[in-house]
């Protein structure tokens, strides 16, 4: 994917966590945002384990500004029951893990979730091509000064905008599997910070409303998943 970039705009770079990382101009100094691209296997495999969350979406948040998730592949609902279908051949195909099957409204629910509950940007994408070019526009974006996106918000009013955020801590563990967002709250009002969170024990989790043995459990091993490093791009700003 590498070459599909213009010459010059891109190196390889050694990232741990994220694919791609532009460098842009945001409204308190510059930053750095994470690109993770999935291919479409690779999603629905991250939703089965909870890799993405337990491991992966917390590394993200502690090593950029902002977070952009591109699953990239052709998909669709199917048109009578709903259940997921990818383009083989030519022609429409059920998508199945062994013998599981998944309704493409899943798909579209864990983004949603990513997206409002733990602020990730997310994107689909047809094809490779179609993800450089994403990239390539994300960066244009990022490298124009922030002041230059902000006429929309005022346009009739005058008065800004203003989107309150949850806690980095809530947003983390929302993606639990078995946490969900009453939970959330829980963990968020006992630990200050997600190290905290990371290195809590199991009779701290256990303490907390809701979390027992089994939770308290599945809690920790979702959390302490090792490490995908790998050379990547890294955009050029």
């Amino acid at each position: 994917m590498f070459k599909l970039f213009p010459r010059g705009m891109a190196e390889l770079v050694r990232l741990e966590y994220a694919d791609f990382m532009l460098t842009g101009h945001a409204e308190d100094g510059d930053i750095t945002v994470g690109v993770e691209r999935k291919k479409l296997s690779d999603f629905v495999n991250s939703m089965c384990s909870g890799r993405l969350s337990g491991h992966q979406l917390i590394g993200l948040m502690n090593s950029y500004h902002y977070i952009y998730l591109v699953i990239e592949g052709g998909f669709r609902a199917n048109p009578q029951n709903g259940i997921l279908e990818v383009w083989r051949g030519r022609e429409w195909v059920e998508y199945s893990v062994g013998k599981r099957r998944f309704m493409a409204r899943d798909l579209w629910l864990f983004m949603n979730t990513l997206t409002v509950v733990c602020g990730l940007h997310c994107y689909h994408t047809a094809r490779t091509s179609d993800t450089a070019r994403y990239i390539m526009a994300l960066h244009h974006w990022w490298g124009k000064e922030y002041a230059e996106h902000k006429g929309h918000l005022q346009p009739h009013t005058g008065r800004v905008v203003e989107l309150s955020k949850q806690t980095l801590v809530r947003r983390v563990a929302s993606c639990l599997d078995g946490v969900g967002w009453e939970k959330s709250k829980a963990i968020d009002q006992r630990f200050g910070t997600v190290g905290e969170l990371v290195n809590a024990t199991p009779e701290e989790l256990r303490g907390i409303e809701g979390i027992g043995k089994g939770l308290s459990q599945s809690i920790i091993e979702q959390l302490h998943k090792g490490p995908n490093n790998g050379t990547r791009p890294a955009i050029q700003g």
